[in-house]
């Protein structure tokens, strides 16, 4: 990773939670080597640098990523809605409950420092580095969309994840790294990386949507046996999306998380769960109502964000558009279909 690109606070009297577009960059940037002292200021000129424009949506120009979705204005809209939908899922774990804050639990002689993986528009990272102010907060990612305002203890940085990560052994007590899968090729190839900065008895977290059509009657459907599928048209969407993404050397299969971990033999104490979350507002229970209204907005979102990769694979207007409004009109009205989100712990050894 050998550019990173922080983003510098700009004044302490504004404030800005949400994200920025690349439209209008008011940032102060700089590049930064392995040299905590070598910092030089980015010309705004360059920011432009990052990005590229093609049948109206925004991409990164990175010629190395394989990330396929835009990072404009709608697919940032949609990355907020999705972080705010996992804080409403597991939010008390981040912060009252389980190993991550007691990891970012203040000690007296030591600031303790976490790293967010493909940070995106930098929500979490923020409201993070606002529950643990004590805590010095990294978010990376391969474009600068994140506030132009971050907290004091907070840097977001420009780098791809798939090349050697610049920081140095054991500097994190905690690395997060949500909706990464579409970043990388290959999840394990990351692993590496992230146990050499992560300190003994650090905190790894990693939390993946599942790319899969799924219905609350699953499990009672008989095995091998013909069956009245209640959601056909969502299965051949995410069929098509992930030969889609598969044929660009993706990997879409993120339920073995927990599993590569234990491979590696640098962690221990993995721990891992998975949700099942409605997707539409039609579950009895308020919450849960309320949590699949956001996820419908979200798939929704993203159906219209796989439109131009699944341009790039060849396939005709008439087809793109016809998969991806059966699967929303499905979605949007078929009780029962549920998506999984799968996360894991994991101790640094």
């Amino acid at each position: 990773m050998p550019t990173a690109v922080p983003y510098h606070r700009e004044s302490d009297s504004e404030s800005d939670s949400g994200s920025e577009g690349p439209e209008a960059p008011s940032h102060d940037y700089a590049h930064r080597d392995d040299s905590p002292d070598s910092v030089q200021e980015l010309d705004p000129i360059e920011f432009p640098d990052y990005f590229l424009e093609h049948n109206g949506r925004l991409f990164h120009s990175s010629l190395t990523a394989p990330y396929p979705l835009p990072v404009d204005t709608p697919e940032q809209e949609r990355l907020n809605a999705l972080n705010t939908l996992v804080k409403h899922m597991i939010g008390a774990r981040y912060t009252t409950e389980g190993p991550v804050p007691q990891i970012l639990a203040q000690e007296p002689d030591k600031r303790k420092q976490a790293l967010d993986i493909c940070h995106g528009t930098g929500k979490w990272v923020m409201e993070m580095a606002e529950n643990f102010p004590h805590v010095l907060f990294t978010g990376v990612d391969i474009v600068p969309i994140a506030t132009r305002y971050p907290l004091p203890n907070v840097t977001f940085e420009v780098g791809d994840i798939i090349e050697e990560f610049r920081w140095s052994d054991s500097a994190f007590d905690f690395v997060h790294a949500r909706d990464i899968a579409l970043s990388v090729r290959d999840y394990r190839t990351i692993l590496p990386d992230v146990a050499r900065v992560l300190r003994s008895g650090g905190v790894f977290f990693s939390g993946e949507w599942e790319l899969k059509a799924r219905h609350q009657l699953d499990s009672r459907q008989p095995a091998g046996g013909a069956f009245d599928d209640p959601c056909p048209l969502s299965r051949r969407f995410f069929q098509v999306v992930n030969a889609a993404l598969e044929s660009r050397g993706i990997l879409t299969d993120v339920s073995h998380i927990s599993g590569y971990l234990h491979d590696t033999g640098d962690f221990h104490h993995i721990q891992s769960s998975s949700m099942f979350i409605p997707v539409g507002g039609w579950h009895d229970d308020p919450r849960l109502a309320d949590l699949g209204a956001k996820l419908l907005f979200v798939q929704t979102r993203f159906a219209d964000s796989i439109k131009p990769l699944l341009r790039q694979m060849g396939n005709s207007e008439d087809f793109i558009e016809r998969l991806t409004s059966d699967f929303v009109n499905e979605i949007g009205s078929v009780v029962g279909i549920v998506a999984a989100f799968h996360y894991v712990y994991a101790i640094r050894m």
